[in-house]
């Protein structure tokens, strides 16, 4: 019809050629596996000619770029303007930001000249390099291992590492103590606790530190080799300490759940630490959320704040967007692109209360992805039936294009065959999709995200740093500056979904009897900062009893997400991921971030790159914050709370 004579026409234009049948010329196979007849233009000036035609911008040539990848660059050409219509199809992914918000986001952290933005100061206490957690860590940065490693297991507990860093680079710094508003401890507790053999209980330096809390520093002054002058002026409430990780604290207890190592924190430092509870934060809204430091779990592999992961995602996603199930949307998204249209209005208009498999399909690519979720995790931690039924429901009939991993290797699901199909690369060959989990969380629509050992997990930040929306799966969890439970600002329902465990059919939570007045741990039931009743989570209240007719499955939950609201979680997920998650910055031309690629091909984390420095969102989030708890404002009502009787548990939630 007019639809196919208008692609015809289109067909002539880019190609110089008559066409053999109505389709568009990127239906199909991809460009790279078509014949090379004579008189046709060359691809990449076939897509200069695309994004000019329809855009009306004066597209430059374009660097060498895989075939497979044509179609989805002039996609992303139209949706990012002129300006941008002279990058390639993989630049046009690029991180987000540009040159005038870096200098603006480099002024606010006192680069360059610029004046410090915050009015306080910190003091880097410095401990001699005699002691043993400073000759470990001297060895392993040189080393580029563990804690210094490329996204070694190791690094999610490298915050006390990460902070050093950030403080003896920020302008906030002073070498000064007299000037000091606060006073920074780079103990490297997790580094003391795991080279010493995991021991149950702390080193003596960890010893002398929980001594320094009370108030005796004759330890801190022997082995730490450092005056203790400054814990007495006030009490200590002026001290920085870190908890790197969640279930070790400062003491080392094992096999203790619930709230016992948050209760660790009940002390006059400020403790940041990566795990906060939901029903900690409301029994101790105090000493437990304002005085404490809840802050994003590290991420210092070289390849996120590259971008290596994303392009290597982007050629992938390129490359599925060429097969026959997505050819349609395709079409109908280049329709609206002619039209100047907006393709989520337009599935809003249209939206049932269900999307579709067709709807699906539209959505993926109006949003630049090919899976709609995934959840990658294993199987050797608590709530374990938590997570085979978030794996079982991600393979049911309703989860279109849905994966998680069957074992280590294995991919299952209906996008399986997408996430590792093969694809084409630059020589022609047949190559298969890259199926690494860092590369592959940057490909779904949402990211379904249960505990971990903890209600907390590293998963929780590194789909959002991947730009997934993150659909909550652990009661207890709770983000960093969260609006909801009276952190700061930052609202979670701007960027992440919370599915309460007991709604997924087929699993019934631990604390599913918590609210049942007979109940025998009644007794120990915390009230939670964050949707105490599930009733006042927003979206699961409107979608409860839908979803709950269709089934109760995780795949009808998403489906009934508003493409708007899909749209809007999208838009978050990359705010938050830039202005708060983030540890890492790459400005252009920075040859810093280079040094992590060593000569002989090994890559180390950045940490161990001495000149890096964080100047991420993250770290800007921090210094606000911390100027908000300048002069302890909390002290009165912390020390209130800690008179008053309390609750306890030692249950974990899934």
């Amino acid at each position: 019809g007019k639809r196919g004579r208008a692609f015809s026409r289109l067909r002539v234009a880019l190609l110089g050629t008559p066409p053999v049948s109505t389709e568009p010329h990127f239906s199909g196979a991809p460009p790279s596996r078509r014949s090379k007849s004579a008189g046709r233009v060359p691809p990449r000036e076939r897509l200069q000619r695309l994004g000019s035609l329809l855009t009306g911008c004066a597209m430059a040539p374009l660097g060498r770029t895989r075939r497979a990848g044509l179609l989805l660059g002039v996609l992303l050409a139209l949706q990012a303007g002129c300006d941008t219509a002279a990058n390639s199809d993989i630049d046009a992914f690029s991180l987000p930001g540009n040159a005038s918000e870096a200098s603006a986001f480099g002024r606010r952290l006192g680069e360059g000249g610029a004046s410090c933005p915050w009015n306080f100061k910190v003091y880097v206490y410095e401990f001699p390099d005699h002691l043993p957690f400073r000759k470990w860590a001297k060895e392993l940065q040189a080393q580029g291992t563990q804690w210094y490693g490329n996204e070694a297991e190791e690094d999610m507990f490298s915050l006390e590492l990460l902070l050093h860093r950030m403080f003896l680079t920020s302008c906030v710094r002073t070498r000064d103590p007299e000037a000091a508003d606060f006073f920074f401890v780079p103990f490297y507790s997790d580094i003391d606790f795991r080279m010493n053999g995991r021991k149950a209980s702390p080193s003596a330096y960890g010893k002398a530190l929980v001594k320094a809390f009370e108030g005796d520093v004759a330890e801190w002054e022997q082995l730490f080799g450092v005056t203790g002058e400054y814990w007495k002026r006030k009490q200590g409430w002026d001290h920085i300490v870190t908890m790197a990780a969640p279930l070790t604290s400062f003491t080392h207890e094992k096999s203790r759940r619930g709230i016992f190592h948050n209760k660790k924190m009940l002390i006059p430092p400020i403790v940041f630490n990566v795990e906060l509870l939901n029903r900690f934060v409301k029994e101790y809204p105090a000493c437990g959320g304002q005085k404490n430091m809840l802050v994003p779990y590290p991420g210092n592999g070289v390849q996120w704040a590259d971008g290596t992961h994303l392009r290597n995602a982007v050629v992938d996603i390129q490359a599925s967007l060429h097969s026959p199930q997505f050819s349609p949307a395709v079409r109908w998204m280049t329709g609206h692109l002619q039209a100047g249209t907006d393709p989520w209005e337009h599935l809003q208009q249209n939206w049932s209360g269900f999307s579709t498999d067709e709807e699906v399909s539209k959505i993926l690519v109006a949003a630049r992805k090919d899976l709609f979720a995934m959840s990658m995790y294993g199987m050797m931690h608590d709530c374990k039936p938590l997570r085979r039924t978030i794996r079982e429901h991600l393979q049911r009939d309703d989860c279109l294009l849905c994966l998680a991993n069957g074992g280590k290797r294995d991919l299952v699901g209906s996008g399986a065959k997408i996430a590792s199909g093969a694809i084409h690369d630059k020589q022609g060959r047949r190559v298969k999709k890259n199926t690494h989990r860092q590369e592959l969380t940057h490909r779904p629509l949402f990211c379904p995200s249960p505990a971990g050992d903890s209600p907390g997990a590293k998963r929780m930040y590194d789909v959002v740093r991947a730009g997934c929306i993150p659909v909550i799966l652990s009661d207890d969890f709770i983000y960093p500056w969260s609006k909801e439970a009276g952190l700061g600002d930052l609202e979670e329902a701007s960027y992440s979904l919370r599915i309460p465990t007991d709604a997924l059919d087929g699993y019934e939570s631990p604390q599913h009897d918590r609210m049942k007045e007979d109940s025998p741990s009644s007794r120990e039931a915390f009230s939670f900062a964050v949707a105490e009743s599930w009733d006042e989570l927003p979206w699961f209240k409107e979608t409860e009893s839908k979803v709950s007719a269709a089934g109760g499955g995780l795949g009808s939950y998403l489906r009934s997400v508003p493409p708007m609201k899909i749209k809007a979680l999208l838009e978050g997920v990359e705010r938050v991921k830039e202005r708060y998650f983030d540890y890492w910055k790459l400005d252009e031309g920075d040859a810093t971030y280079k040094k992590a690629y060593l000569s002989d091909g090994k890559i180390v984390s950045l940490l161990a790159v001495e000149e890096a420095e964080p100047r991420g969102g993250a770290v800007g989030a921090i210094m606000d914050s911390l100027q908000a708890k300048l002069g302890a404002p909390y002290r009165a009502a912390c020390e209130e709370e800690m008179r008053a009787p309390h609750r306890d548990s030692g249950r974990g939630y899934c």
